[in-house]
């Protein structure tokens, strides 16, 4: 069994939690704006105390989404492992200055995966684990969010974060008829259903691509081909609406990949319909996940 962390990937796992952290006071925190001693608080630190307080003030935002991260990319690991394919413990992206800190983690996969259940078993692990760590943050979150005025206009408020489908269900829940401002935790179940979202994409060698080809090659064909076309109009209607495009960067992806996927040892072996019953989980946790335009733009 391979060291936990390589020193590499270990600075590259701290480097992320403290951008993750930076993020977070920066972006999604008010109380970083209390604590700063620079009046203008701009992107950059003013000074070495007001990067430690910003840090501190985004804790809550790095430790779910490192464990939302973490989670997915572990339920990848473990599959891997169960069926003795080799693959590396989780490498972090750190991102300075990027909204979210990072961008993302992979794992990498060092040996030919044998079968169709197989990678449709490695590839289903990490959506799902991720998605559970989400939606623990989102509850979280949901209960320690403040309400904002009942005259509150998003329009000329700043920028709104839509939350998905399973996000407004959590609201309507727990704080029925209530607007909420966003805070650390419920940043992080946001980013969380995205990046969640944006990998059942079915496409390429995304695990939505995974799961497609698991089930067969010309059911990844076609999907990797509507997979594109669905999320260009996705750009487009935001692009229309005024909004940010979030999408944009993901289409380029999805038409960069298109349908390329290597194959496996066993091409021919069945899946068998169990887990291509599976497959209907994957697409409900996209279905609950996905939000149409993520991001608004007010005022």
């Amino acid at each position: 069994m391979p060291l936990p962390f390589r020193p590499l990937q270990a600075l590259l796992l701290v480097g992320t939690f403290i951008c993750m952290a930076y993020s977070g006071g920066t972006y999604w925190d008010a109380a970083a704006h209390l604590l700063a001693d620079d009046t203008s608080y701009g992107l950059l630190p003013a000074s070495p105390t007001d990067f430690a307080l910003r840090c501190r003030a985004g804790l809550r935002f790095a430790f779910w989404l490192f464990a939302i991260l973490g989670a997915h990319e572990m339920g990848h690991y473990v599959a891997c492992r169960w069926y003795r394919i080799s693959a590396t413990w989780p490498w972090f992206v750190p991102a300075p200055l990027f909204l979210l800190g990072t961008f993302g983690a992979v794992i990498r996969i060092r040996s030919p995966i044998p079968h169709r259940r197989a990678l449709f078993d490695v590839a289903l692990a990490g959506p799902v684990a991720g998605f559970v760590v989400a939606v623990l943050a989102l509850v979280v979150g949901v209960g320690d969010a403040v309400a904002v005025p009942v005259d509150f206009d998003p329009a000329g408020g700043g920028d709104v974060f839509s939350l998905p489908w399973i996000g407004d269900q959590v609201v309507q829940t727990l704080r029925p008829g209530e607007t909420l401002t966003m805070n650390g935790t419920l940043a992080a179940a946001w980013a969380g259903f995205l990046i969640t979202v944006l990998n059942l994409f079915p496409a390429g060698q995304l695990d939505g691509g995974h799961l497609a080809y698991a089930i067969s090659r010309s059911v990844h064909r076609w999907f990797s081909r509507a997979a594109i076309l669905f999320c260009a109009v996705t750009v487009v209607s935001s692009i229309r609406a005024g909004h940010v495009p979030v999408y944009l960067v993901w289409l380029a992806v999805l038409v960069w990949m298109r349908d390329r996927h290597p194959p496996l040892w066993m091409e021919h072996d069945p899946l068998g319909r169990a887990r291509a019953l599976l497959a209907v989980v994957a697409v409900v946790i996209f279905a609950m996940s996905f939000t149409w335009i993520p991001m608004k733009l007010g005022g």
